[in-house]
């Protein structure tokens, strides 16, 4: 029987009823779309380093550095890495301003995968995920309550988890993340509870365990106490039985005080905050041989730098973050909060001037506006409301001066409460518009938005998973799993390549990979008090064995012998190719290596640029070819060793093509973002005089008896190459190009493009082919043909702008009879 229109809808209606009345639906839904964020979640969660994440996975490698130091050998120091020092008594880099909760349950889920360090990585990103499921149901579980509706609460809890930054920060391995969201989600419900049924003790058990895995708990209790002791107040104050005088109704109040729970509550958060404090602190003071006092350790002084008490941080950022930029950003974060990923274009960052930056800021403004108007409608639990919605902004503001937090974009996260808020009040209005029934097909449709917004952030995760870096990054784990197996705990000193160190995340990755050993990067002053057992680099020394001579990315080595191989190499190199105010730089083989004696922080502070010309194009990586030379810029930082002598030694490796050219030296970067180079110059591998010894050119110039030619230069024949001398050479000797033509005894002989001049061009220029000694000599190589040369020509020659090509001086010779 087919049914009218009208029976449709009452029937779709009655189904719709039907649904919205089945307790375990909206439960049911929430549960089935956090289990996409599991099955959407990246392909490739092993390993660290992905393009569209960044800094943000560096955050990753430097808690999964903490955690995989936390041990009872170090007394549960959280710290992120060992310096080695004199004794062989590391020091540490301490990180014990933090909870240790979050970092323990970490460890736990990471232990029983031993020392495989990428099944280590993906086991703490599912458990953040766990995290992120949790928050997401507290959030329900909590709304459900205050709301009076599991719609409403289904609804604004996908809404708000389908924010860019939720979803891009879920699997982030960090206490300060997703964890800590799920902390202060877990005593906002414990607050529902309490508000509902009385239940202090288990509002002061939740705010304990929160407080154990993060202090972002304290940004909520903060306006919740407040509004609590101000409400116990106004009731004391409106009380009858209050005496009427002034002076007596005061004391009542102030005797009232101590029986306030909300007192008790602040009392037990902070005698609990202040206890694991002393711990970590306690724990620290230990491990830092008991001499350094309470005001001067690494985690006391960072705190007062993140809450602006240290006046030279409160200063320093007054000018650099004033209340209107602060604002704008705090806003921008409620906007990126506000606005579900599935309506967003791709991820921006927060300091991105751009047309994004601006929508995030008016939405921000719109929904703060919004939480305002919205609290003053709501009838009940305006208290709980008005302290969700402030929690983000309670976080903030004493966090103004800190040294780093205003520009950390995870604190976006904490302003998941405004969205909280603002969807539910929304929702609320809507109910009572239109009623429960379309508030249920709304949730439908978050649901969707949900589901949408973790596909896309999906996409973009794993945009650049490509064979190329997959191979890679397992190269990367390898190569750290044999060094660290062949270290057993034992000083290292560090020396990456810039492109590993991008690849690792700066330190942060490999302070993880070589956990349990002392490291020394390699920038820093290496003196003899270190006591280094090995050294770690990217770049392979040519003529001695590596420890690890399967790895492909990393090389170990033992330190003396590096050390001493690299100095050896240095004193028998004879003449740097470059010299400059800066440094000199030598060449061996496929390294390159940078020397500067006396060498200053300045010195190492500026860039290095590094361009690889090859013979042939087609031998560059496919990104390289549109510009016709590789890239290889690097820093200091990544590449060099500065000894307690004053001498800084940085080695870049090579590529194994045949090298045309190289250009290298040192830039500066001004205030605007203009570059300037500091100093430059180029390397021509294809000159016959590079690696050759000068005693060997010296002793095959006298070997030679007399020159061939005698003018501005002598121009001497050895055996197939011309060896051009000059003594006393100044640099407008060198300046001018040489010609060189080489008429053969066979004109068939000739490659064909020369055959109707009947000579060969071998024209050259000194900076290619040509050296200049210390003593003053210039000496330039010219290789010749390998047929039968019956005359040559050659000498130097002018092109002025406004005449034709004068010879500066020129000679020939002749060396056998042409054929007839």
């Amino acid at each position: 029987m087919t049914l009218s229109p009208i029976e449709k809808s009452k029937t779709f209606a009655h189904r719709l009823a039907s649904l919205q009345s089945r307790a375990w639906l909206p439960p049911a839904l929430m549960l089935l779309a956090l289990s996409s964020v599991f099955l959407l979640g990246s392909e490739e969660r092993g390993y660290f380093y992905r393009e569209t994440r960044g800094i943000h996975d560096q955050l990753s490698a430097k808690n999964m550095a903490i955690v995989e130091n936390l041990s009872i050998d170090h007394h549960f120091l959280m710290f992120t890495h060992q310096i080695p020092a004199a004794g062989g008594k590391p020091t540490y880099s301490p990180y014990s301003r933090f909870p240790i909760g979050s970092y323990a349950l970490i460890k736990l889920a990471t232990l029983p995968f031993g020392d495989n360090l990428s099944a280590k990585i993906y086991a703490a990103r599912m458990l953040m995920l766990l995290f992120f499921a949790a928050a997401a149901l507290m959030a329900y579980l909590a709304l459900r309550r205050i709301a009076s509706s599991r719609w409403i609460a289904l609804t604004a809890t996908l809404l708000a988890f389908s924010s860019p930054v939720c979803l891009y920060y879920g699997d982030v391995i960090s206490n300060e993340a997703i964890v800590d969201i799920f902390a202060v989600l877990l005593v906002f419900h414990g607050m529902a509870v309490f508000e509902q049924e009385g239940r202090f003790r288990q509002l002061a058990v939740k705010t304990c365990i929160a407080l154990l895995l993060g202090w972002h708990a304290y940004a909520l209790l903060l306006p919740f106490i407040a509004f609590g002791l101000m409400r116990e107040l106004i009731k004391t104050r409106m009380d009858g039985s209050a005496p009427p005088i002034a002076l007596r109704q005061l004391k009542h109040t102030a005797l009232s005080l101590p029986r306030s729970r909300y007192l008790a509550l602040g009392v037990i958060a902070l005698a609990f905050g202040i206890s694991m404090l002393t711990i970590n602190f306690t724990s620290e003071y230990f491990a830092l041989n008991r001499e350094t006092p309470l005001t001067e350790l690494p985690s006391f002084t960072s705190m007062l730098n993140r809450t602006g008490v240290a006046p030279k941080f409160a200063e320093r950022y007054e000018h650099h973050l004033p209340w209107p930029v602060f604002l704008e950003r705090q806003f921008h974060r409620v906007g990126a909060m506000f606005l579900p990923y599935a309506f967003s274009p791709p991820f921006v960052d927060h300091d991105s001037r751009s047309a994004m930056l601006r929508l995030f800021v008016i939405l921000g403004i719109a929904a703060s506006v919004a939480s305002l108007i919205g609290l003053l409608l709501v009838r009940r639990y305006t208290m709980l409301w008005a302290a969700l919605a402030l929690s983000g902004f309670c976080w903030a503001l004493p966090m103004r001066h800190a040294t780093a937090v205003p520009y950390h974009h995870f604190e976006t996260l904490f302003y998941i409460g405004v969205a909280l808020t603002v969807f539910s009040i929304i929702l609320l209005c809507l109910r009572r518009l239109a009623g429960e029934r379309f508030v249920a097909a709304l949730s439908v449709a978050a649901l969707l938005i949900f589901a949408f917004s973790a596909l896309r952030m999906s996409q973009l995760n794993n945009s650049n998973q490509t064979a190329e870096l997959a191979e890679l990054r397992e190269a990367a784990v390898a190569d750290f799993e044999v060094i660290r197996n062949s270290t057993d705990g034992k000083a290292i000193l560090i020396n990456a390549m810039p492109s590993l160190l991008r690849f690792l995340n700066k330190w942060e990755g490999i302070y993880y990979y070589l956990s349990g050993s002392p490291i020394l990067y390699g920038h820093q002053t290496v003196s003899t008090e270190h006591s280094l057992d090995f050294i770690v680099t990217g770049a392979r020394a040519d003529g001695l064995a590596s420890l690890t001579p399967q790895n492909r990315i990393m090389f170990l080595y033992e330190w003396n012998d590096y050390h001493r191989h690299i100095t050896e190499v240095i004193e028998n190199a004879d003449e740097p190719q470059i010299r400059s105010d800066f440094f000199d730089v030598y060449l061996n083989r496929n390294n390159l290596i940078y020397v500067k004696d006396g060498c200053g922080r300045n010195d190492i502070n500026s860039s290095f640029f590094l361009a690889v010309f090859p013979v042939n194009e087609s031998d560059l990586p496919v990104g390289s070819r549109q510009r016709g030379f590789q890239n290889l810029d690097f820093n200091f930082q990544g590449n060099g060793i500065r000894h307690a002598d004053g001498r800084c030694i940085a080695i870049v490796l090579l590529p194994d093509y045949d090298i045309d050219r190289i250009s290298t030296g040192q830039f500066s970067r001004g205030a605007v973002g203009e570059t300037q180079r500091l100093w430059e110059g180029e390397i021509f591998p294809s000159n016959p005089l590079i690696n050759v010894p000068m005693e060997r050119i010296n002793e095959t110039i006298a070997q030679a008896g007399a020159p061939q030619i005698r003018s501005h230069f002598d121009v001497y024949l050895n055996d197939d190459a011309l060896i051009y001398v000059k003594d006393d050479c100044g640099m407008g000797d060198t300046a001018a190009p040489f010609f060189l033509a080489a008429f053969p005894v066979n004109e068939i002989d000739l490659p064909v493009e020369s055959r109707r001049h009947g000579f060969q061009n071998l024209d050259f220029g000194f900076w290619k082919n040509g050296i200049r000694q210390a003593d003053g000599r210039c000496i330039a190589i010219a290789q010749l043909p390998n047929y039968d040369i019956a005359r040559i020509y050659t000498g130097q020659y002018t092109q002025p702008t406004d005449g034709p090509t004068q010879h500066i001086w020129e000679g020939e010779f002749r060396l056998r009879e042409m054929a007839r």
